[in-house]
């Protein structure tokens, strides 16, 4: 995983992706369009989910369909479709695939009582401190993960 964070979010992400892809597969529906279908609506938020997370905005239709524009989505699946075909007749070993993921992290975890695993209060503090002679003191309450906090908070 070229990706790097904490608490195994990429293999969540990846597994509730594979799943949607197997869904989607199932409905014989494609996979972004199964995506765009389950999606929450701009118009249903600030949104709480059945878990009792809030989602406060956000507008995750125009994202993906702008990220499917961008690649030519349309194009690609056809192309995609020629290739198996081709490959059914024999005359061609290649294939081709398309990944499609849509994934929404947490950031800023927000208040302890909402974000604590395992007793660990999962957020994010800063105070900073100016003094009358014009210093100042800048705390900050961080868990860096390979970031290089340590660097930014020294510049």
């Amino acid at each position: 995983v070229a990706y790097r964070c904490s608490f195994r979010v990429t293999e969540a992400a990846y597994c509730i992706e594979r799943a949607m892809d197997i869904m989607a597969q199932k409905l014989n529906m494609d996979p972004a369009k199964f995506r765009l279908k389950n999606l929450i609506r701009r118009e249903q938020f600030p949104y709480t989910s059945a878990f009792g997370w809030q989602y406060d905005s956000g507008d995750y239709h125009t994202a993906m369909n702008k990220a499917m524009e961008s690649v030519n989505y349309k194009k690609l699946r056809d192309e995609q479709k020629a290739k198996r075909e081709a490959f059914r007749r024999g005359e061609t070993r290649e294939l081709m695939g398309i990944g499609v993921a849509f994934f929404t992290e947490i950031v800023g975890a927000g208040p302890s009582r909402a974000c604590d695993i395992l007793g660990i209060a999962m957020f994010d503090s800063a105070e900073i401190r100016i003094h009358p002679t014009g210093s100042g003191i800048c705390r900050l309450g961080t868990k860096s993960q390979g970031q290089g906090h340590e660097t930014t908070y020294a510049q």
